[in-house]
């Protein structure tokens, strides 16, 4: 058993980097806001999505990118929107496209694609990985792999000989099915349940479909069991009725509205349309039946008076989303319509964090009972959100606090992740750096502060390295650590390392690195030389490329020596810290995960660590519940 599962791991080399690929990728697969698309040859997709927004300027629709300075945005002009509402020129040369909110059909495509290449190389072991995946908070993978299990051709057809059925093939859409209809933590909610169906309706997708030979129709995108799936998931909730009411207070009603009418769900009552508040019409040909619906008055709250709302909001309870959609204009998100939320228990953990600069302004974090409420969600905290969040409020007590939170989380994911390894991180300061080490620093707060200092080096490096040393685990300590630190003088990679010598891994612990720089440097040939040398053998590189452009961006001094010495070299992304910057800790245990097991040498036994394809290999597959089974 141990032989065949080593045998898996070993044909699976390959895929094991798109896996890791695909479980640190930062670029969202929904954008909720306007933006452009641009060209960026560093990233996986070869572009990038930013927040952008256009105006009339001398009568000319102008598009701005919106970028991040610091605290402040900044407006950076574009180019100008064409008549086709999409492409954006400076001059007569297109610069990028503008996207109105929605689906990113790059990510979604590029996803799908790598879950596909893993596919060719071991079947189940997609389906295992879609397993391993339902429980974690990667929503965005969860949807493609979802959506590629309901239309892949392992379907439980019956295997044939001689026109006799020998046996079943495994039925690997079942757990595309269960993906859909389980319930847990971290399922799939109505949104993400119709995503689904969303990428799987995408041109790019569909293409990919057909040439993996999952569907015949050249004009019609392969669906597979989804609508059957959804289906099944209407027929459960409008079978039990306080779950579709629970739905509807949670804020999905017309979620779930457009997935009956994606499927043409046909419900065996009135009772369904009358919960979710939709009025049903004859067509005038008659083509169809309705059922005899009449919905009750809406629950208004436009003629409620400051004091009546709070009333109903301790009696009801109901969710903060619902209380900020039933809020007349007239009276507004007021301190008593907040405390009056907070003490009926409307407010969940996260949302008390997210709305930390509303309770500051409302003067609520004074309160003992608000402010320990708020002490509590911030303990429970399970992501660093909390850390992008302090830059919009105003006390530094209060920033503090949500900063050490964020730290805490760091801290108590990574000790587990980073157990057996040892990590050295080298971070170029050189000439070439300049405009760029500002911004390798902000991201070295949020990069380093969760990794356990004692198996922790850090050198700052530029002709020569420098040890830094970090005094806590906090990003605090990490931004005073490099205080000071400017970019000047010529680029030795080798030297960054090297300098961090006295520092040894011990019997039994794997060795990641960890390069922060543009790249420009020695020839990775030689810098390959150089880890050879230190007898250090590294299983993987990490490498976060930060352009400096004062020598252009064509470095390769890390991925060439990764080549050499035929290591993994995982990138890690910008936007990881500026586009979703409190799933930076997931990505980093993601990134230590996939980082290959070193194999045991002379007088020294081998680490202990289990890799991500390993871990994947050991989960049960899904089941579809058994309520679902006769639907």
């Amino acid at each position: 058993m141990v032989d065949q599962m080593q045998q898996r791991v070993e044909k699976l080399g390959p895929s094991e980097r798109i896996v890791q690929a695909l479980t640190t990728v930062t670029d969202h697969l929904v954008h909720n806001r306007p933006g452009a698309i641009t060209k960026a040859p560093h990233t996986n997709l070869g572009v990038e999505w930013r927040p952008a927004t256009w105006r009339l300027q001398d009568g000319v629709k102008t598009v701005f990118r919106k970028d991040k300075a610091g605290k402040k945005t900044v407006e950076v002009k574009l180019g100008v929107l064409d008549a086709d509402g999409k492409t954006v020129k400076d001059g007569r040369t297109v610069v990028g496209e503008f996207r109105t909110p929605g689906l990113y059909p790059e990510v979604a495509a590029w996803m799908y694609r790598q879950v596909a290449d893993v596919f060719k190389v071991d079947n189940e072991f997609v389906a295992r990985w879609a397993s391993w995946s339902f429980p974690q908070e990667h929503r965005d993978l969860k949807v493609i792999l979802a959506a590629f299990l309901l239309v892949q051709d392992r379907k439980g057809d019956p295997v044939v000989e001689d026109g006799k059925v020998l046996f079943n093939d495994d039925d690997l859409r079942n757990v595309g099915e269960a993906m859909c209809l389980l319930r847990s933590k971290n399922d799939l909610n109505p949104k993400l349940l119709l995503r689904v169906g969303q990428v799987l309706e995408l041109p790019a997708v569909a293409a990919i479909n057909r040439e993996l030979g999952f569907g015949k129709s050249a004009r019609n995108p392969m669906m597979g069991r989804w609508p059957g799936a959804v289906t099944k998931w209407l027929r459960n909730r409008e079978q039990n009725p306080k779950v579709l009411e629970g739905l509807v207070k949670a804020g999905f009603k017309g979620t779930v509205k457009d997935l009956a009418r994606k499927v043409g769900y046909k419900p065996s009552s009135p009772q369904f349309f009358v919960t979710l508040g939709w009025k049903q019409i004859q067509a005038e040909d008659g083509h169809r039946q309705i059922l005899d619906v009449t919905l009750k008055a809406v629950d208004s709250w436009a003629e409620l008076s400051e004091r009546q709302i709070c009333e109903k909001i301790m009696a009801e309870k109901p969710n903060y989303k619902t209380i900020v959609g039933k809020l007349p204009a007239t009276v507004g998100v007021t301190r008593a319509v907040m405390a009056a939320a907070i003490e009926a228990g409307c407010l969940s953990d996260k949302d008390l964090i997210i709305l930390t600069p509303t309770l500051e302004e409302l003067g609520l974090l004074g309160v003992p009972a608000i402010a320990e409420r708020h002490a509590k969600a911030l303990a429970q905290a399970e992501d660093q959100r909390s850390a992008n969040i302090a830059r919009n409020v105003k006390s530094q007590v209060v920033k503090d606090q949500l900063q050490d939170a964020a730290d805490k989380v760091a801290v108590k994911v990574m000790i587990e992740a980073t157990k057996d390894m040892r990590i050295y991180c080298m971070v170029d300061r050189s000439g070439s750096m300049t405009g760029a080490i500002e911004r390798a620093k902000a991201y070295l707060s949020r990069l380093l502060v969760g990794f356990p200092l004692d198996r922790l080096h850090v050198s700052a490096f530029e002709s020569m390295g420098k040890e830094i040393t970090i005094k806590a685990p906090k990003a605090a300590a990490v931004e005073q650590a490099f205080k000071g630190i400017a970019a000047s003088g010529g680029t030795s990679y080798s030297n960054g390392l090297l300098v961090l010598m006295k520092h040894k891994p011990k019997d039994g612990e794997d060795v990641l690195l960890l390069w922060i720089g543009d790249e420009q440097g020695e020839p990775g040939l030689n810098l390959a030389a150089t880890i050879r040398a230190t007898g250090l053998n590294p299983v993987g590189f990490g490498l976060l490329h930060v352009a400096g452009g004062a020598y252009g961006d064509n470095g390769r001094t890390v991925k060439d020596a990764a080549a050499v010495l035929g290591l993994p070299c995982f990138d890690i992304e910008e936007g990881m810290f500026t586009e979703d910057p409190y799933s930076v800790t997931r990505i980093l245990q993601r990134l230590v995960a996939a980082t290959p097991v070193g194999k045991a040498q002379v007088g020294r036994p081998a680490p202990t660590r289990v890799t991500l394809v390993e871990q994947i290999l050991k989960t049960d597959l899904l089941k579809v519940p058994i309520a679902y089974q006769a639907a």
